[in-house]
């Protein structure tokens, strides 16, 4: 497959993919500068023996130009996905990772070392817990997704309520008014607007320990 015969495919859309359709069937691409996540391929300097990507690696891969002359690829979704940002022709040819040092260096080492495994063909383990979400902000936060969507929806708090915690179910209105289930979807409906309305969303790319300080 030629890597680079591809053309810019937003469907017409501002942003990489189509908002409609949700991330687990076309996922975002996010630029490495706001997700540290992205390995950044460039071409390696001269003299230097350098190792090819195979091509069954970037088997089944659907390469996207997010720039002129830069491809965004998305390699194996089944174990997390590996997002290479490929800058050039020749860097898909003559291969060398690109780690800017802007606080993220941890993850994206990690990121690194992970697509390494690909390459080799030896399993690829996650990222490390420390680099990670840490689980209970990763229930929060799809708690706030399905709020957010039953707003979207047309959805009352009560009936968001009813999704989160079964208990709401059987309670009367006078139980519903007074109960903390109600007031967490209030919280939840205000975090949501927060990251759709205000784009806070970006933060959750790149927590704040991986950001220099100002």
């Amino acid at each position: 497959m030629n890597w680079w015969a591809v053309s810019r495919a937003t469907g017409g859309y501002p942003v990489p993919a189509d908002p409609d359709v949700p991330a687990w069937i076309q996922p975002a691409l996010w630029s490495p500068e706001a997700y540290p996540g992205v390995t950044i391929l460039v071409e390696a300097p001269e003299g230097f023996h350098v190792r090819t990507i195979p091509e069954h690696v970037l088997h089944g891969a659907s390469p996207t130009e997010q720039q002129p002359g830069i491809l965004v690829v998305i390699v194996s979704l089944d174990d997390g996905g590996h997002h290479l940002q490929i800058r050039g022709r020749a860097a898909s040819a003559r291969p060398a990772a690109l780690i800017p040092l802007d606080g993220a260096e941890e993850i994206r080492i990690a990121q690194l070392r992970r697509f390494l495994k690909r390459l080799t063909g030896t399993s690829v383990p996650g990222l490390p817990r420390s680099l990670s979400l840490p689980p209970y902000h990763v229930w929060r936060m799809a708690d706030v997704i399905c709020a957010y969507a039953g707003r979207m929806a047309g959805a009352s708090q009560r009936e968001i309520g009813r999704v989160l915690d079964p208990s709401v179910r059987t309670m009367n209105a006078r139980q519903w008014d007074t109960s903390s289930q109600r007031a967490r979807v209030g919280r939840l409906l205000k975090r949501a607007a927060r990251l759709a309305d205000r784009r806070e969303y970006v933060s959750l790319l790149r927590p704040g320990r991986f950001r220099l300080r100002a």
